[in-house]
């Protein structure tokens, strides 16, 4: 059985030599080739045809994994989630699904980017109020329009309305596995 090779033309002998430098370092052996599948393999698995975001049907089906690692590595990876907010094996999840083109947001992501999505929506709440009391004092003289200030604030609550639904989809697509069951929060141990 043949396999399917790929030839790549027109590389120059130092970055054919950084190709095999770097598989060495990777996979313990020096092959260009076996670089270069690498690379294509981790472009295309970025690709937006690959990278659906999760549903939560495919969060809550899960499969349980056991892990070995060294203990140090452990207490790195227990440190790394402590200070993201995040529970250990949500925290390895989430690498996982990073790497798969599934990303998922940490518990400190989360928390700030909800924050500050509450914050600029009580400013466009604060902004209909200005056009609101804007357009009471035009009806008070008369009729007399400055349409420019008018026009200015519908823009900017217009901006603040399509940012904070980014901000929710963004938070949606990478909070599905999170909001399964609560299996990305920490819990605190009991004293």
């Amino acid at each position: 059985m043949a396999r399917d090779m790929l030839r790549v033309d027109g590389v120059p002998p130092d970055t054919r030599e950084q190709l095999q430098e770097a598989a060495r370092h990777l996979y313990g052996q020096a092959n260009a080739s076996l670089m270069v599948r690498s690379l294509i393999a981790s472009h295309l698995a970025k690709s937006p045809a690959t990278a659906l975001p999760l549903t939560p049907d495919q969060a809550e089906d899960t499969v349980r994994v056991e892990l070995r690692l060294p203990r140090v590595a452990v207490e790195k990876i227990n440190d790394l989630a402590e200070g993201r907010f995040s529970a250990r094996n949500y925290y390895i999840t989430s690498l996982i699904l990073a790497h798969l083109g599934q990303p998922q947001l940490q518990g400190d992501e989360i928390e700030v980017l909800r924050r500050s999505n509450y914050e600029l929506a009580k400013v466009g709440t604060n902004l209909n109020q200005i056009a609101r009391a804007f357009n009471s004092l035009v009806k008070m003289r008369g009729g007399e329009k400055m349409p420019e200030v008018g026009k200015k604030l519908a823009s900017l609550r217009k901006e603040i309305t399509e940012h904070v639904g980014k901000v929710l989809r963004v938070l949606n697509a990478g909070t599905t596995v999170w909001e399964q069951k609560g299996r990305g929060q920490r819990v605190r141990k009991r004293s």
